[in-house]
């Protein structure tokens, strides 16, 4: 049990490497205002440039993009040793003041998600000097992991066979003793990776011969320790200028290598080769030693600066030998081929143990949360993980592009939190059932522990694109709400049934689209459509109240609530056209009972004209295109300039109040929780256009056009389907008035008007709604003489409006722009 009451922060971020300690930097920067700690299992910051203490450790990548973009890398060296690197990343701790609030001796072993209060609750272990360890709580509202993907306390080495026989001394790179002495002594360094082409040149300064003994061979690439081309900019340009300029010339060259490689992988496997020739003797076997079987960047090259690999071996103090293990001696290796290789020191450069998270158990409202069942979303989140971010930094470049760019996104994503009243943000999984893996190189030490970390989906926001570029685009400049992740409040994400399922997303005509599905598979289908600027979130009491009987299923039409625009131009038979579409694609082919609100009554309408085997039967609610009138704010916003109307619809919270007052009769259905969605909605870049090209497309000043009605209520009327209007005698939208039109357009169609109701009989009226709807779709053959009129009571006034009543309704009340 934790000894103190558990501290609580804005952010708390784990590790305190490269990774956590970029991640602190920006969040300084960006949110100084905010609460945050960084916890440290270990009692130094550095990470991996702290622990790893072998000879020659260094970095691979070049430090202009090793190094972070707020605090350039302006030393000489491009290609900086360990020391040198361990000490940039303590001097911009220092330098930007995140030093006091790393917490030593802090090894994170549990996180837990409640959705309730939008909270993390954070378990850690606190050793003390002594090495006794206690408990401590703290509590966060964003949980941010930069622990990397490895294990820090054990480094992987196979079973050798007869390793207890050896008489000499076996080291792990992880675990280097500082008072080693190889001076004089044959080594064999076990492995082909980065650590054995660094090992081998530096031991070979002071052993008395090196041997790198590899299963097989990896690409090996020399590179200048030196970059002469930033050293030319830093004669002309200020120092950071020039390291800027330095980092955005080598992102581009290694990009260029990678994707060339990818393209045209014979091609670059010349390449390589040749550059390994020309570096060795003359004769060398280049064809056994330094030829992989895979093509380039399957597995992650290796960079040797200034060739200091090929010199040793040129010198003869070090040599390669390819083949594989038998069994250690009392006195070396003996291989399959029957050679021995003596030796006093064996180094198992044999790779990393990998561990996801640092191994922290995570649970979401009380439900274990399994790594690998999660996608990740832009390669920094998990799906169904609210408020939680992690660090996996590039495969084919350097680990701190990708690093800065999450950590940017982070602070993006925090001040867009607060910016639109939300607390949570949680990444949903794709549609599409494709996953791979998370890391995508072929490397042993990679595919051993593929099945304990999260996957990847098809395409974005879920695939990793390995591109530092297009991810600039995605994570500094794309947009916050797309569909791949959902916002909003404390008590929102508790999910007991299927009535509560996260609405899911899929790709119609190449366009992002989410949907709802619930109950039964092989119950009746009944699917959902709501109006102009709304979203699927409308039919959430018909989800709850027709899933015991039917396959209910929403969508959001495309431009509103989360779904892409179309490319085409908005029409109504457009908008049929992909509801078709939607359906192929969701796996429904027979017909289905469709009910549409507002404009999507209309749609309905036109997909049964368009596609009559589609549809079994209609319910229309408050429709669209039964009459011209509809409310003049709507009318003025079809006609304006284009950037005037999109200024009448800037974000704004009065105006969704009062938008969403407008659309029900009695004001206490404009929640809270209605009025966040609305603002939220109104805040999405497509929303606004989305709006305005449909008003355009089917109204203007005069109100709704009467070309397509006169077009579409007579195709309506001759199929003769099933047909069940309804409307609230309140509608400030499209008055009452219109249901008698219906009737008259429509007279195989049976009616109802609720009483003290406003354009949204479904949310207003939910259970008379659902009873209405369930014994229509009941009834085998309808009468097409009936109609009905309910005596319900809302609010002061009882009784109902009759048809003819609601048709002598001429007012047409203000109402606010954004809700339809």
């Amino acid at each position: 049990m934790p000894q103190h009451p558990a501290q609580h922060l804005d952010v708390l971020i784990v590790g305190a490497g490269l990774s956590g300690i970029g991640a602190a930097c920006h969040l300084q920067r960006e949110h100084p205002q905010r609460s945050y700690a960084v916890l440290e299992s270990r009692d130094a910051i550095g990470g991996t440039w702290d622990l790893f203490r072998y000879p020659g450790v260094r970095s691979d990548s070049d430090m202009f993009t090793l190094g972070y973009s707020f605090s350039p890398w302006t030393e000489a060296k491009a290609i900086a040793d360990g020391g040198s690197i361990l000490q940039y990343v303590r001097r911009t701790a220092r330098e930007y003041g995140v030093e006091d609030r790393i917490r030593y001796h802090h090894r994170v072993v549990r996180a837990s998600w409640s959705s309730a209060d939008a909270t993390w609750t954070v378990t850690a272990e606190r050793t003390d000097a002594a090495g006794a360890a206690r408990t401590v709580e703290l509590t966060c509202s964003f949980l941010y992991v930069c622990s990397g993907y490895y294990r820090y306390d054990q480094g992987y080495t196979p079973d050798f066979a007869g390793i207890e026989d050896f008489t000499g001394q076996v080291v792990h790179p992880q675990h280097w003793p500082q008072d080693l002495d190889y001076a004089g002594k044959r080594v064999v360094v076990i492995g082909s990776g980065a650590t054995a082409v660094t090992l081998v040149p530096a031991m070979a300064e002071q052993a008395a011969q090196v041997t790198m003994l590899q299963r097989s061979p990896t690409y090996v690439v020399s590179l200048p320790s030196r970059d002469v081309v930033a050293q030319a900019l830093g004669r002309v340009l200020p120092a950071r200028a020039a390291a800027r300029a330095a980092r955005w010339k080598n992102i581009r060259v290694s990009l260029y290598s990678y994707q060339l490689s990818r393209s045209a992988p014979a091609l670059m496997r010349t390449v390589f080769r040749r550059g390994v020739q020309r570096q060795l003797p003359k004769g060398y076997d280049v064809g056994t030693h330094f030829t992989p079987q895979y093509n380039p960047w399957d597995e992650r090259l290796c960079v040797v600066p200034d060739g200091d690999l090929f010199r040793a071996i040129g010198s003869g103090r070090a040599q390669v030998v390819t083949d594989r293990i038998d069994r250690f001696t009392s006195t070396g290796i003996r291989l399959r081929s029957g050679a021995e290789l003596e030796a006093d020191v064996v180094v198992t450069a044999t790779g990393l143990n990998l561990l996801a998270f640092g191994g922290i158990e995570l649970t979401v409202d009380g439900r274990e949360v399994r790594l690998n069942e999660t996608v990740a979303y832009k390669g920094m989140m998990l799906s169904g993980v609210p408020n939680f971010a992690f660090t996996v930094g590039y495969t084919n470049a350097s680990w701190t592009l990708k690093a800065d760019l999450v950590a940017e996104y982070v602070c993006r994503l925090l001040r867009h939190l607060d910016e639109n009243g939300y607390q949570v943000a949680t990444p949903v999984e794709p549609a599409s059932p494709v996953r791979e893996p998370l890391i995508g190189l072929r490397s042993g030490y990679v595919r051993r522990s593929l099945d304990a970390f999260p996957t990847q989906g098809p395409t974005a926001p879920w695939r990793v694109h390995q591109n530092y570029p297009r991810d600039v685009q995605l994570m500094r400049k794309g947009p916050l709400e797309d569909i791949g992740i959902r916002f909003g409040l404390a008590g929102e994400g508790a999910e007991d049934d299927q009535l509560a399922t996260t609405p899911r997303s899929l790709t119609v005509r190449g366009r992002h689209v989410r949907y709802r599905v619930t109950g039964p598979a092989d119950a009746p289908r009944v699917l959902l459509l709501h109006g102009v600027t709304r979203s699927l979130e409308d039919w959430n009491e018909q989800h709850e109240r027709l899933s015991g009987q039917y396959r209910v299923i929403s969508v959001d039409l495309p431009g509103f609530g989360h779904s892409q625009r179309l490319r085409e131009p908005v029409s109504l038979a457009g908008l049929a056209r992909f509801v078709e579409d939607f359906l192929d694609e969701i796996g429904v082919a027979g017909p289905v009972h469709v009910a549409g609100n507002s404009l999507g009554g209309a749609v309905a309408m036109q997909l049964a004209v368009q596609a009559p085997d589609r549809v079994r039967s209609l319910l229309l609610a408050n429709s669209a295109g039964f009459g011209r009138e509809v409310t003049p704010t709507l009318r003025i916003l079809g006609v304006r300039p284009r950037a005037v109307a999109k200024a009448m619809l800037r974000p704004n919270r009065t105006v969704a109040l009062q938008a969403e007052r407008s659309i029900f009769h009695d004001p206490s259905f404009a929640t809270p929780e209605r009025v966040d969605l609305a603002y939220r909605l109104s805040a999405r870049p497509e929303g606004a256009d989305a709006m305005l090209d449909t008003l355009g497309s089917l109204g203007g000043l005069r109100g709704v056009h009467a070309a397509w009605r006169a077009e579409l209520l007579p195709a309506v009327a001759a199929l003769a389907h099933p047909t069940l209007v309804v409307w609230g005698d309140d509608d400030r939208i499209l008055p009452a008035k219109h249901l008698l039109a219906a009737r008259e357009a429509l007279p195989h169609a049976q009616w109802h008007l609720f009483p003290a109701t406003g354009h949204m009989p479904q949310i207003e009226r939910a259970e008379e709604f659902a009873t209405l709807a369930r014994e229509f779709w009941s009834s085998d053959e309808p009468d097409p003489q009936s109609g009905s009129q309910s005596g319900s009571q809302s609010g002061s006034q009882s009784g109902s409006a009759s048809a003819p009543e609601a048709a002598a309704v001429d007012g047409e009340p203000e109402t606010v722009a954004g809700q339809v």
